[in-house]
């Protein structure tokens, strides 16, 4: 399950595992992640799930959501979004450590003892309890490299919703990777380009290119021959 990572402006940290479908952002203590400070409107933005994608809203606050640098109205999340909500930024994550829940608390107004972090929860692969049945991205580049996502959802995002973005679909016939937008250069797959809105199907060690990063989809019986190698 996706969370996001809550940090404070004294530097503390904690965390809200996303679990329903829908996740109210705000001061007032009836909201799922309470944030108590004078920069955060009562009810300030929402997330919701809308067919495996989560999507977040600001509910015209009088400071603005902040996703990546900008104020958005509504806007798809993707791995890795960074959010300004007053006083707060939040980190959204879809790969679940569970790790988290229990050293980490969730700003709902009953917690003074957050533990601190420095980075979203992001699996490695050498250390990461990945069910056999689910496949995984594997970032093959850049400052993540070596990180990967868990594809659990019906619908994993990636990229960014600014720039170059594509969904992996989770169905019974298989992963299926769709190029929703392409602002940059064209997205490869196994180093040939891909036409936005057209869908295909992944295989085990297939390379996807988008916005400048190589990712590698690995296949759940890949997890098998994985743990036979280093057992």
């Amino acid at each position: 399950m996706p969370q996001l990572i809550i940090h404070d402006e004294s530097g503390e940290t904690s965390s809200l595992t996303i679990s329903t479908k829908t996740v109210t952002i705000g001061r007032r203590r009836t909201n799922t992640l309470f944030l108590p400070h004078l920069s955060v409107s009562g009810f300030h933005a929402r997330i919701t799930d809308d067919k495996g994608c989560l999507i977040i809203e600001d509910l015209d606050s009088t400071n603005g959501t902040i996703v990546n640098g900008e104020k958005i109205k509504r806007q798809v999340l993707v791995h890795l979004d960074d959010i300004i909500i007053g006083s707060y930024r939040v980190s959204y994550s879809e790969t679940y450590n569970p790790q988290a829940d229990n050293t980490s608390a969730t700003f709902m107004g009953h917690s003074n003892n957050a533990h601190q972090t420095s980075e979203a929860a992001i699996s490695h692969p050498a250390t990461a309890n990945t069910p056999e049945d689910i496949a995984v991205i594997k970032v093959a580049s850049g400052a993540k490299s070596g990180s990967v996502v868990m594809l659990e959802k019906p619908v994993t995002t990636l990229g960014k919703a600014n720039g170059d973005m594509g969904a992996i679909s989770k169905k019974s016939t298989g992963y299926y990777f769709l190029p929703v937008n392409d602002h940059g250069a064209p997205m490869k797959h196994n180093g040939k380009g891909l036409v936005p809105q057209v869908e295909i199907k992944l295989v085990g060690g297939d390379m996807i290119e988008i916005g400048g990063e190589y990712l590698e989809f690995v296949h759940p019986y890949q997890h098998n021959i994985y743990d036979k190698i280093t057992n």
